[in-house]
């Protein structure tokens, strides 16, 4: 087993949201289904999200 940092991105109505974190799995596509589920677990508490870090420019 080996530990993957693994960032998905998915394109919403109103932007792109990216989802990073690290799976401890055995293959690449392993890590990345572990970081699907973990994302869809965290979903379920999206109300208790708070964003810690931002970038802004002007476009």
């Amino acid at each position: 087993m080996a530990n993957y940092k693994v960032t998905l991105k998915t394109e919403l109505k109103h932007g792109s949201f990216y989802w990073v974190s690290t799976i401890n799995a055995d293959s690449e596509e392993e890590a990345a289904i572990a970081a699907e589920h973990l994302f869809m677990a965290e979903m379920e508490n999206s109300a208790d999200w708070s964003f810690s870090d931002s970038d802004i420019e002007i476009v």
